[in-house]
């Protein structure tokens, strides 16, 4: 993998990691069908876009750990492919190299 490719793929991890503790503090203090804000995931490290989900919604996401929640418009089609346009965000999986790293720094998977 390019260096370029990894640093994409490392600052989705990254943000992905923040909304997993947006996620574990709503899962303990809120409830299932309550709309939450979580960071896009996208691979832009100055980015700040939040998103609004449910907490299932969110695990529906998080069921793969190769799938990012992304502002519209925000995916990168060199390492990942839009596999759901919402209103509100997209779906994207990442793809060859980057869908490896990203797999193995995925917190869910230790």
């Amino acid at each position: 993998m390019d260096p370029r490719q990894q640093r994409l793929a490392l600052n989705e991890a990254l943000f992905r990691d923040v909304n997993e503790r947006v996620r574990a503090i709503a899962a303990v203090h809120g409830k299932d069908d309550h709309i939450y804000e979580f960071y896009c995931e996208c691979s832009n490290a100055d980015c700040t876009f939040q998103l609004k989900a449910t907490l299932a919604e969110y695990e529906n996401v998080r069921a793969h750990p190769t799938r990012f929640v992304l502002a519209p418009e925000h995916s990168i089609p060199e390492i990942e492919t839009v596999v759901e346009h919402g209103e509100q965000w997209w779906v994207v999986e990442k793809r060859g190299e980057p869908a490896k790293l990203v797999e193995e720094l995925d917190p869910r998977s230790d």
